[in-house]
């Protein structure tokens, strides 16, 4: 078993990180406009993909944790689209904080939440689906997409 920060932990620390840029460079907070309907369109999108995808493991009975191993491969729901609906879903919250502060120095954040779940996070889970399911998973990634 490998213990990780858990990735709902990093995206606190990468939502408090866009929040302390913004602040250091008087950004304007919740600005009005258009934007800020993109940015909680982004954010309702964000929220809704993690919840959808831990609701169809649950219904699955599956293992939630990624430094667990899985119980079975999950391939409805958001998972049809998506083999990582959870990370898709925080790094979109980034990205929506990012609009939200209005400060484009705070997308560093957003990249780093990418690169570790995208280097780190994924392969880790990926490495031992293949493992445990082989050709089963192999399948489902042939057919479906890391990210979108």
């Amino acid at each position: 078993m490998r213990k990780i920060i858990l990735p709902p932990i990093l995206l606190v620390f990468c939502i408090a990180g866009i929040y302390l840029t913004g602040h250091m460079e008087g950004a304007t907070f919740w600005h009005s406009g258009n934007w800020n309907y993109l940015g909680y369109g982004v954010l309702l999108l964000g929220l809704l993909l993690p919840v959808w995808g831990a609701r169809v493991f649950k219904q699955h009975e599956t293992n939630i944790l990624p430094y667990k191993d899985p119980d079975s491969i999950v391939t409805d729901g958001p998972f049809k689209f998506t083999r990582n609906p959870m990370y898709l879903g925080m790094l979109l919250v980034t990205v929506a904080a990012n609009i939200l502060v209005a400060t484009p120095s705070g997308l560093l954040f957003s990249a780093l939440y990418f690169a570790v779940a995208n280097w780190w996070y994924i392969p880790y889970e990926e490495g031992r689906m293949q493992e445990i399911f082989g050709d089963t998973f192999e399948d489902y990634k042939g057919s479906v997409r890391r990210w979108v």
